[in-house]
């Protein structure tokens, strides 16, 4: 409002309010109620109710942050101050007076012992600002606070208002203006005028003015963005605008009936409709039916049908970047090739270190995409996916070069662990060409079939996870957020390579528009892929700039502080450390995390998000008021 209020001339003085009614009266107009009732006590704004209080005075044993309840009032109050700075002199001169005076007063005889130990407390305090003023080590401020409540009925001010005394009875003094409401009110509008001054005057230092300041705002709240629940402290939103942040990345880390699944739905939705493209790997098999109902992708990745995603595809992708998003010298067939070995290390684990082995499968790769045509020149844009060779090719030629060759021998126990994936149980999964549709923006590739084989369901997600990295990065212009459910499984202490291409994607796909959301509810197993100095996990969590930390295990809060930088409060702890006799007490209360700041934060489902992820929990928490809702 400043450039309003001010004159229009830069070297004239600034206005009374009378001349800035008569020179913006329709600014004013627009701004102003349509009346002003003033009373004793309180005064009328058209259709609200207002009341300022002075604080006249502070206790002496405040302590940092004492205000931080009354910020964080689920009511419409507001802390205004007035802040001077002023000259130390006068109050040097006072401070002696006062140091003498104490010293003497301690002199006198028969002095009670409670009189005695306040006089010591007040003239330690005394010397303390002496020192520090004489010193030159801080600086004195004419401070005035007011505190200013709204409310939209004269019952609620007067119940705000018995609450705000209540939270300030032991540090603040409050005082109600009476007969000068409008004065008070006027000293609170950002007009830097102070009309009640005399019942607010407080000297201090620079120290004492800290205190008045609320440096642990618990408020993450964005004009715009995504919806993430409720703060549990001010009752106000949680709203975080991914677009303005570092990067797009999420993770979200709870144990089992924490509230991560619903929290992944919320979101994504949320994202969705926002023009979002999701893309969800499905581990256990709960967003699929959800997507077919709102029109999206249901791709079931299963031994029983014939849902294939060939690891040997490329797409028309960007090739390689560094950790600036810059491009890398290679061809996309050197990236594809790459990211097959780590494919094949994850269906055989001998074979991560088998340096010869791994050689050999890459020239037998390079030969099969040879036979097609495709070499390191190929302009993949003009290829279709029959166009790629598939895994029944690979087992083909191995089989014909261990049959020519003695030295291809080596390969026969790769050879061995590919049969199921040629020819065998996961054959309809693995062997063919791709055929998926990727058309829609709302698409869950569900694993729930393969749940029985936690290695099968490490291949096919990193499978997954490689095809949606080239998906993403095709077009700048769209946003996409992918969705890995329960990531631990893509973590393993002997073979990192997986967890490695994950953290990578956290790194680059920020500089596609897209975003990574990961999410576990085994900590331990997440942070388990390490390879020297390097941690996956936590690289996964750092990339991360905002967090969501769910009800967790003991174990799991302390594997998070010991292998990451996060740290929790004991407060924090007791929100989220999950207790046998209460499992369930705290589902869906967390803690989230944007940079630097955090919030306590509750979870919670629209009545139509929670219609279509829960009918059954819609119906017993809506019932009978079902029918309106919907009419609404």
């Amino acid at each position: 409002m400043f450039p309003f209020i001010r004159s229009k001339k830069p070297d004239s003085q600034e206005k009374s309010i009378e001349s800035l009614i008569e020179e913006d009266q329709g600014l004013l107009d627009l701004l102003s109620p349509d009346s002003i009732e003033e009373h004793p006590n309180y005064v009328r704004l058209g259709g609200n109710y207002v009341r300022t209080l002075a604080v006249a005075h502070f206790a002496n044993d405040v302590t940092a942050n004492f205000l931080a309840k009354l910020h964080m009032m689920n009511a419409n109050v507001s802390i205004v101050h007035h802040i001077e700075p002023t000259s130390a002199d006068d109050m040097i001169k006072a401070l002696n007076k006062a140091v003498v005076e104490y010293r003497s007063r301690l002199m006198e005889p028969r002095l009670r012992p409670a009189d005695q130990v306040k006089i010591e407390n007040d003239l330690k305090d005394a010397e303390l600002l002496l020192t520090n003023l004489s010193g030159g080590s801080s600086e004195m401020f004419v401070e005035h606070m007011l505190i200013h409540i709204q409310a939209s009925s004269l019952e609620e001010l007067d119940y705000v208002t018995h609450l705000v005394k209540t939270l300030t009875s032991k540090h603040l003094k409050l005082l109600t203006p009476h007969f000068r409401m409008i004065d008070a009110f006027q000293s609170v509008l950002p007009l830097r005028q102070h009309r009640i001054p005399e019942l607010t005057y407080r000297n201090f230092d620079a120290e004492a003015l800290s205190s008045l300041f609320p440096f642990d705002e618990s408020e993450i709240f964005s004009e715009k963005g995504i919806i993430k629940g409720k703060n549990l402290k001010t009752n106000s939103l949680v709203v975080v605008d991914h677009d303005a942040l570092l990067n797009r990345n999420e993770v979200v880390i709870a144990t089992s009936g924490g509230g991560k699944s619903t929290y992944l739905f919320a979101d994504m939705m949320r994202r969705w409709i926002q023009d979002t493209v999701i893309r969800v790997i499905d581990p256990k098999g709960e967003f699929g039916e959800k997507f077919i109902q709102l029109g999206g992708e249901w791709i079931k990745i299963s031994p029983m049908n014939n849902n294939i995603i060939n690891p040997f595809e490329i797409m028309n992708a960007t090739i390689a970047t560094d950790e600036e998003g810059k491009p890398v010298e290679a061809s996309l067939l050197h990236q594809k090739i790459g990211r097959l070995k780590t494919l094949f290390t994850l269906m055989f684990k001998d074979l991560k270190d088998q340096q010869v082995e791994l050689a050999m499968l890459e020239k037998i790769c390079i030969k099969l995409y040879e036979q097609r045509g495709i070499t390191w020149d190929t302009d993949f844009s003009k290829l279709t996916p029959q166009d790629y060779p598939t895994m029944g090719d690979l087992y083909q030629f191995i089989q014909l070069l261990m049959s020519k060759d003695e030295q291809f021998q080596k390969l026969n126990g790769f050879y061995q662990v590919l049969y199921p994936y040629v020819k065998g149980s996961y054959s309809k999964a693995f062997n063919g060409y791709t055929n998926v549709d990727l058309s829609k923006d709302l698409i869950c590739f569900d694993l729930f079939d393969l749940r029985d084989d936690e290695e099968l369901q490490q291949v096919a997600m990193y499978n997954i996870l490689t095809f949606l990295w080239d998906d993403a990065t095709l077009d700048k212009t769209v946003t996409n957020q992918i969705y890995v459910d329960e990531a631990h499984i893509l973590s393993d202490p002997k073979n990192p390579l997986a967890m490695q291409f994950l953290s990578s994607m956290y790194k680059l796909i920020r500089s596609f528009r897209g975003g990574v959301t990961s999410a576990t509810q085994q900590v331990g197993d997440f942070l388990s892929a390490v390879e020297g100095s390097k941690n996956y996990g936590e690289a996964v969590i750092l990339n991360s700039i905002t967090k969501l930390y769910l009800p967790m295990l003991q174990e799991e809060m302390n594997a998070i502080m010991s292998k990451t930088s996060e740290n929790f409060s004991e407060e924090e702890q007791r929100l989220l450390v999950v207790r046998d006799a209460d499992k369930h007490k705290n589902a869906g209360k967390g803690i989230y995390v944007v940079g630097s700041k955090k919030a306590n934060i509750q979870i919670e489902l629209t009545p139509e998000e929670l219609k279509l992820w829960d009918p059954e929990w819609y119906e017993r928490k809506y019932g009978g008021r079902k029918r309106e809702h919907e009419i609404h």
